[in-house]
């Protein structure tokens, strides 16, 4: 779908059209107790492979 760019899913500084990607909802959760945590860039992996993107533009190529 156009709707979601392939790297939309690992960038916290893109959001879906319909929803932000600023914060994740992490398991178990409850609906008094949502366990919301911000969104780490590469779902917390930056660190291991943050060089295979390096160049890259992911805001245009999300």
């Amino acid at each position: 779908s156009n709707e979601y760019g392939f790297y939309a899913n690992v960038n916290p500084m893109v959001d879906h059209p319909r929803w932000t990607q600023a914060r994740e909802r992490r398991l178990p959760s409850g609906l008094f107790s949502p366990n919301l945590r911000e969104t780490k860039m590469f779902n917390g992996y930056e660190e291991e492979v943050g060089s295979l993107y390096a160049g890259m533009n992911l805001r245009k190529d999300y």
